[in-house]
């Protein structure tokens, strides 16, 4: 059990689905509702590198691929608009499949109205370079998806993302 994080929670369950899928590093830009998955993979070995920007992480992945590893990037939806050059420039034409974890924000009960326009495209901006959005609305769930995700990514060779609705916060 890692120690402050309850081995029954979603985040402990994508954390140990990403290292049993063999997740060999983790970029992210630190948020709060993102730390509790950096822990369990902490735990795994799989200390994540804090980058300041999200592009940055998205480079950071790319040359991970390129040298045939599996990393995994965390950061907001609302710094998917600064990763969208990275992405469409370089992930997706080279075929460096990577997980992105995206905490989801401007949606369903959020009150800072300043996210609202980012959480509204997220996922027309993910479907613009042909990126698959999995939608995590139930922690039950969150091994199947990260399953899922990892053989998209590392096999398949495709830039996917799994994006944290707000609803597995409220059940």
């Amino acid at each position: 059990m890692t120690a402050g994080l309850d081995q029954e929670t979603w985040q402990a369950a994508l954390a140990e689905a990403f290292a049993a899928d063999g997740v060999e590093s983790t970029a992210w830009v630190p948020d709060k509702r993102l730390q509790p998955i950096a822990l369990g993979l902490r735990a795994h070995g799989l200390a994540p590198i804090t980058l300041t920007r999200e592009e940055e992480c998205v480079g950071y992945a790319c040359g991970h691929r390129a040298a045939g590893g599996r990393p995994l990037v965390l950061f907001q939806c609302s710094g998917l608009g600064n990763a969208m050059n990275a992405i469409g420039s370089l992930a997706v034409p080279y075929g460096f499949g990577f997980v992105m974890v995206l905490s989801m924000r401007g949606t369903l009960g959020e009150s800072n109205p300043s996210q609202v326009p980012l959480g509204r495209a997220t996922v027309p901006m993910l479907d613009s370079l042909g990126i698959q959005a999995l939608s995590l609305r139930d922690g039950a769930e969150a091994a199947v998806v990260a399953a899922g995700a990892c053989r998209l990514a590392y096999d398949a060779r495709q830039v996917v993302a799994i994006i944290l609705e707000p609803e597995l916060d409220r059940r």
